[in-house]
């Protein structure tokens, strides 16, 4: 069970916060302009722009067969054809970081709140050709079946090149429950009390005006602000927490001042649910889909930047939803036992109003709690990549295809294109895209050609960005959109509020919102990853240090500058803990060997935040034990400890003959102090630090310019190649620089000193050493010998006479960061920023 300590939760969030609307906080939001419906006007110089019916943005090329209009891949196999080659899932295949169900729920949710884009009228038929004998949709053999679909809506623009539109605003601004027109608005109100409408059992009201919907005008169906939000049960059930939450804010505003009319208390209101979306949005679902730090911080309302929604978003990217899907919606009591009814089938709660009406929403929001989401990848559950909105022959569909089919219809770039686009390295080789090499020879029996992917299909089988679940591509492409709604809304929540109610609406969770409006509680507090995912954000604590710790059964986190602890729990009800940085620099997170070695089913993982000296340290035992740098991630005895965004991994011995090498490179800079005992430190291709401590140790430099610290014991010291700082300390030591310009500093002890090729320098310090000078070359100023005396000759000089470089690393103690004496070596920091949207 997992407890945190109150005692150090001062600076942590406070749960379930009930937002009191202060008169003042009332009066600035309705003195300032409120949002339209329809989203025109928020821009003052470009009015425009993120409003309804405006084109979707050309971010990467467009690739019309004819160059205006005709869909691209004419060349490229049927898309249905690609989906069953890559797409067929044939088994259960949840995500590996423990993400729910709810990533794919709230993910649906906000994109209607973004994007939409209905079909051309008149019609144009842009069908999808079934290959013959598929055993669904061409069963007898004819191979004359098709998938139907029309093509998008659209404009041409002075080119004279298709344009497709999006039809709701492009702003997070809550038009999913109010509405993108004045007229759904107006029909989704009471005009009584601020408050919205809604039927028996406080459900969404159901559409007795007939007003469009997905699924037919029928009055058996829900009505909300988008049209799709019958499209399947969980939806629906979201949908109708939000409705609720809006009249809870209602009657509380109300019930505060007598003063305030009907309009005053919907605007106030809605500005307060659209600011929980925008704040839940930026803070627990993005940061859970794409991984924490992949959007820029905010710095403010932008007039120049373009809200607008890409078309490589929501026409592909944005997509990457679909192979979330799990197969069954669980519906749950509050006792943790089965519904009487039953789980539903994903197929079944496709406009299905009686799975909300019979049960309510809480069995599905309870269960989307419990149950992880599919991973992310080009497979596709047969729900609906066969069974969507019906079966096969009878009315289903195949959402892969029919995604596929859209890009084309949409003219957008193929996958390498839109890396390029993107300000991405394009890639030369199937196996680029993928580590999986079945998947890879897939790809390229589909396509013959990295330069002829559908970027859908592309996107999905990229390997994930470490610490995402994405790849390089989609989360480049999802992290632009997203910072461009945020930075190009003159109403974001960050510019409306302040003070203590910006601290409740920053600090307000998806869980507190759906138990103030439900019958629930218990929900795990970031509910988009499982319950036993323990996060912790040291944000919330005010601190930059922890450890990590085992104590009996428990893993105890606790503050390494207070000594408080944070955080305790029981080890058999973990599978993964998560440690999030903050923006300031020198964070450090320590983890001891019993933690590490825990078993934790996911790990331990650390997110710095891109600042200078973020550090994850790895403690070992007092016996032998192996230490592998392996990319991202640092192996102790086979358990696996995962950094990102920092700038140093520290692996520190205690005690026995240990062993430290790198499998992979990593980004940080590696230091590794071997402690006491006859330890073997082989370093990586980049900068390193080793430090050998006591014992008789063995330093492996290899390449990169390391600096290599022998420490008390007889060592044996390789530089290998690079300009290395070599210091042999104590004991009788054997250093051979290897190739470089290398400077040996030998210590205390009878030392022999091999310079190899390159100029090197050796110090002697003491009178008591023997140095081995290279192989026999010219003398200085003889043909080929290419040196000055200086270069030539053992130099025997005082700490204060070396190079001003050389003396700044010699006055470094062992154990401490060595500063790298060359530019051209420090390892890169930083994360890539992504590119603006064009209008």
């Amino acid at each position: 069970m997992l407890q945190w300590n109150l005692r150090s939760r001062s600076a942590r969030r406070r749960r379930r916060p009930e937002i009191k609307v202060e008169p003042l906080e009332q009066r600035v939001v309705l003195s300032a302009d409120i949002p339209t419906i329809n989203g025109i006007g928020n821009n003052l110089n470009n009015p425009d722009w993120g409003s309804t019916e405006t084109e979707l943005l050309r971010n990467t090329e467009a690739e019309y067969t004819d160059g205006t209009s005709s869909p691209a891949g004419d060349d490229r196999p049927s898309a249905r054809v690609i989906s069953n080659t890559v797409g067929d899932q044939e088994s259960d295949a949840t995500n590996d970081r423990y993400l729910t169900d709810y990533v794919w729920i709230w993910g649906q949710f906000i994109d209607h709140d973004i994007d939409l884009t209905e079909g051309a009228s008149p019609a144009e038929e842009f069908n999808i050709d079934v290959p013959q004998g598929d055993p669904l949709f061409d069963p007898n053999g004819t191979g004359t079946q098709q998938i139907p679909l029309d093509r998008s809506i659209y404009e041409e623009d002075a080119d004279g090149t298709r344009q497709q539109l999006n039809q709701i605003t492009a702003f997070l601004d809550g038009s999913v429950i109010y509405g993108s027109d004045d007229v759904r608005a107006s029909e989704l109100r009471t005009f009584n009390g601020g408050k919205l409408k809604t039927s028996s059992g406080d459900l969404l009201p159901f559409n007795e005006a007939g007003l469009p919907n997905a699924g037919g005008p029928s009055d058996s169906l829900f009505l909300a602000g988008d049209v799709r939000a019958n499209e399947n049960a969980a939806l629906t059930a979201m949908h109708t927490v939000w409705v609720r939450e809006h009249n809870r804010i209602a009657d509380e505003l109300a019930a505060g001042d007598s003063s305030l009319n009907d309009e005053e208390i919907y605007q106030l209101a809605r500005a307060r649910v659209t600011a929980q979306l925008q704040a839940i949005t930026y803070n627990e679902f993005l940061p859970a889909l794409l991984g924490d730090g992949a959007l820029a911080e905010y710095q403010g309302y932008d007039d120049s930047v373009n809200p607008g929604i890409a078309n490589v978003f929501s026409t592909a990217a944005y997509r990457l939803g679909h192979s979330l899907l799990s197969p069954t919606l669980l519906r749950v009591n509050a006792d943790g036992s089965t519904a009487a009814d039953g789980n539903i089938a994903l197929r079944d709660a496709f406009f299905n109003p009686s799975a909300v009406t019979d049960e309510g929403i809480d069995l599905l929001l309870r269960g989307a709690s419990l149950q992880n989401a599919q991973e992310l990848d080009t497979q596709i559950i047969d729900d609906v990549r066969n069974f969507l909105f019906g079966p096969p022959g009878a009315g289903g569909f195949d959402l892969a295809s029919l995604n596929i089919q859209r890009g084309r219809d949409h003219g957008l770039a193929d996958y390498n294109q839109a890396r390029v686009d993107y300000g991405l390295e394009p890639v030369s080789s199937f196996s680029e895209i993928t580590s999986d090499p079945i998947l890879a020879a897939k790809l390229e029996s589909l396509y013959g050609s990295v330069d002829n992917i559908d970027v859908w299909v592309g996107g999905l089988a990229e390997d994930h960005v470490p610490g995402s679940s994405v790849g390089e591509l989609f989360q480049t492409i999802i992290a632009d959109q997203f910072e461009r709604i945020r930075d190009g809304d003159r109403f974001w929540y960050q510019n409306l509020y302040s003070g203590a109610e910006l601290f409740e609406i920053d600090n307000t969770t998806l869980a507190d919102v759906i138990e103030r409006n439900t019958d629930i509680d218990g929900l795990q507090e970031n509910v988009f990853f499982d319950r036993a995912v323990l996060r912790l954000e040291l944000a919330d604590f005010g601190t930059t240090q922890v450890e990590i710790a085992k104590s009996g059964q428990d893993l105890v986190i606790s503050d390494r500058v207070s000594g408080s602890v944070l955080a305790v729990a029981a080890i058999q009800d973990l599978k993964q803990v998560v440690i999030v940085g903050t923006a300031a620099n020198n964070e450090r997170v320590t983890v001891r060997a019993g933690a590490a070695a825990a078993g934790l089913e996911g790990g331990i993982l650390f997110y710095g935040s891109h600042g200078q000296r973020d550090r994850l340290i790895v403690t070992g035992t007092r016996h032998a034990d192996t230490f592998v740098v392996d990319g991202h991630s640092v192996v102790l005895n086979g358990s696996e400890v995962q950094a990102f965004h920092v700038e140093n991994l520290d692996l520190r011995a205690r005690g026995g003959d240990d062993v430290m090498s790198v499998r992979r490179e990593s980004a940080a800079k590696i230091r590794m102090f071997g402690g006491n005992g006859d330890d073997r430190l082989f370093g990586g291709e980049g900068w390193d630090l080793l430090s050998g401590g006591n014992g008789r140790d063995l330093l492996f430099g290899n390449g990169g310019n390391d600096d290599l610290r022998g420490g008390a014991g007889s060592d044996r010291i390789f530089g290998g190649a690079g300009d290395d700082f070599i210091d042999a300390g104590e004991g009788h030591d054997l250093v051979f620089g290897g190739r470089g310009a290398d400077f040996i500093l030998t210590g205390l002890g009878f030392d022999i000193a091999f310079g190899g090729p390159g100029h090197d320098t050796i110090d002697g310090r003491t009178d008591r050493r023997r140095v081995a000078k290279k192989p026999p070359a010219p003398r200085s100023g003889e043909p080929g010998s290419g040196k000055s005396d200086s270069d030539s000759k053992k130099h025997n000089r005082s700490r204060n006479d070396a190079p001003p470089q050389v003396a700044k690393r010699q006055e470094l103690q062992s154990g401490e960061s060595a500063k790298q004496h060359r530019s051209d070596a420090k390892s890169e920091q930083g994360r890539r920023r992504t590119g603006r949207g064009r209008a």
